[in-house]
């Protein structure tokens, strides 16, 4: 609860000289490497706006009602540190640590916190003191102030187990955001775009996602009863059976909806397919096969080379040294498929689904000298979901896998040349 002075106006905010901060920091330092004589950083209220604490380790320091507007605290630790109802409006953040910090009523509007990490953070409304008149046994009350993150930028972002409850996030960029287990019951996520974002388990009860972006989502086991959904697009989105009943304005969604194929016809477009591909591009058609369920198709070594294959369901197809070079399979639902040996060279797999799907001795490299000017076409593997995959012995070699994550996945013998796991998430967690 946020302290107020003895006429209930707020504390007036401090700023420190450059060699004040400079002792305060230092003292931090100590504290945190355990050194004697060192303490945590004490800048309750205090002015720090605009501030360069870029990786500065701040573990467990008190920041309660800091300004930190504008503030440069990119890859800094702040894990566990008390920023309660701190003003952290557009103040860069990404890459830092801030797990279970206390961001109770904290103003983060517009805040920069792409690959941040706010696991088990508690983003909920804060209590406010709001004393009016000198006496404060007077039944002045308390007005609250509910944690402030429309608008920003979070790719990448870890806010598992999180506690945002009510929180405000209309706007807000959580593209390929975890969210395992986060409370996000009542929350505002009005017109937010939650593209690849995991929300596995989290409770999404009595939200507001009208118009929001949940394509290629993974909502497997997410409490949705009572969240409202009016113009969502889920296209690509993972959803148990009956997860949408209980939902409000689920008849507005976007994207729901799969078209069946016979086999005959299916039959009929490969071969089409295989005659556009020999002749290239004279004769027959290119197949054109997205928002399509092929799911338990046997397509072993088939030829869908250069195919639209995007938000098809495979799930549990057999694809086992199939021809996919330069396929577009973004957002295509692919778990427990079989590619073992598939040709997937300059493919397009953003946001797709490979949970427990077997790549074993795939190729997934680029593909070399495409067009007229022979540029190498890399594999994009963006928000892609391996959870659990079986890559032993493929080649990711040049691929782009910005916010891919390979939890659990077999990696034994994979090359990764020239790829940079940076931005990847390579964790053996569970599942999806």
């Amino acid at each position: 609860m946020q302290s107020s002075t003895g006429n209930g106006a707020l504390p007036e905010k401090k700023r420190l000289t450059a060699p004040q901060l400079r002792r305060v920091l230092l003292l931090q330092k100590r504290y945190v490497r355990g050194w004697w004589g060192g303490r945590p950083a004490a800048l309750a209220h205090h002015d720090l706006s605009g501030v360069d604490l870029s990786n500065q380790d701040l573990s467990g320091a008190d920041l309660t009602g800091a300004n930190l507007q504008g503030c440069k605290l990119d890859g800094a630790r702040l894990a566990k540190a008390n920023l309660f109802v701190a003003d952290l409006r557009l103040a860069g953040l990404a890459g830092a640590d801030l797990s279970e910090a206390d961001l109770r009523g904290a103003r983060l509007w517009g805040a920069q916190l792409e690959r941040a990490r706010l696991t088990g953070a508690d983003l909920r409304e804060g209590a406010i003191a709001n004393l009016h008149g000198g006496n404060p046994s007077n039944a002045a009350g308390y007005e609250t102030q509910r944690a402030d993150l429309q608008s920003v930028q979070a790719k990448g972002a870890d806010f598992s187990g999180a506690k945002l409850a009510g929180a405000a996030l209309s706007m807000a960029q959580l593209v390929d955001t975890v969210l395992r287990q986060a409370d996000l019951s009542q929350a505002d996520l009005r017109r937010t775009n939650l593209t690849g974002a995991i929300l596995e388990s989290a409770d999404l009860s009595d939200a507001k996602l009208n118009d929001a972006v949940l394509r290629g989502a993974v909502l497997s086991d997410a409490k949705l009863r009572g969240a409202e959904l009016r113009g969502v697009d889920i296209t690509g989105a993972i959803l148990d059976p009956g997860a949408l009943q209980e939902t409000v304005g689920r008849d507005g969604l976007h994207g729901l909806a799969l078209r069946p194929i016979t086999r005959e016809r299916l039959a009929t477009m490969l071969r089409l397919h295989a005659q556009w591909i020999d002749s290239d591009g004279s004769e027959g058609e290119r197949a054109q096969l997205n928002d399509t369920d092929l799911s338990g198709h046997d397509l072993h070594s088939v030829n869908l080379a250069l195919a639209e294959l995007s938000h098809v369901a495979l799930r549990g197809a057999n694809l086992a040294g199939a021809l996919l070079a330069a396929c577009d399979l973004s957002l295509a639902d692919l778990r427990e498929a079989d590619l073992s040996g598939a040709d997937l060279r300059g493919a397009k797999l953003a946001h797709a689904h490979l949970g427990r799907a077997v790549l074993a001795g795939a190729d997934l490299g680029p593909l070399e000298e495409v067009g007229a000017e022979g540029v190498d076409l890399a594999t994009d593997l963006e928000g892609a979901k391996f959870f659990g995959a079986d890559l032993r012995q493929a080649s990711l070699r040049h691929a782009k896998v910005d916010a891919a994550d390979f939890g659990g996945a077999l990696l034994d013998e994979v090359d990764f040349a020239e790829v940079d796991l940076s931005r990847a998430r390579m964790s053996r967690n569970r599942t999806g």
